[in-house]
């Protein structure tokens, strides 16, 4: 299956990844709040979006860096805030953020974040918020 494929729009409002079998939201936390977050404000938009039953679910999380490395393809694209090309499905809802938080964590208050432009990533003091977002994910309940 073609990396392109992969992704699929759901009638319950959510994005499919049938290689990874995970959900994604489709808006990410600065396409619905129209802020940069720090990763306590992450941890705080994944909280809310629980307690809405986003898309139907209240399982939703940060990403691994596997799951979030697994957004990105340089064959595809879609445009952030700025207009830039980030490499993600044009499923996901355009305007997002270049940077996302995963869930992993250093001993140096530090989380790992994911550059969806060129696919690098890099351990970030947690309090940062400058151009930074979270795009949250779910396990898929069908095989």
């Amino acid at each position: 299956m073609e990396a392109f494929d992969n992704f699929a729009d759901n009638s319950n409002g959510v994005i499919s990844d049938k290689k990874n079998n995970l959900e994604w939201l489709p808006k990410d936390s600065y396409g619905d709040l129209g802020k940069w977050v720090n990763f306590k404000d992450a941890v705080s938009y994944r909280s809310t979006m629980i307690s809405v039953y986003a898309g139907g679910f209240n399982d939703w999380r940060l990403p691994t860096r596997e799951e979030a490395l697994g957004l990105y393809n340089e064959e595809l694209g879609q445009k952030d805030w700025e207009g830039e090309t980030v490499h993600i499905h044009s499923l996901f809802v355009p305007k997002c953020g270049r940077y996302i938080w995963t869930s992993e964590e250093n001993d140096e208050n530090q989380a790992l974040v994911i550059n969806l432009q060129d696919g690098s990533t890099e351990f970030t003091d947690k309090e940062t918020r400058d151009n930074i977002a979270v795009r949250l994910v779910r396990a898929s309940s069908s095989k």
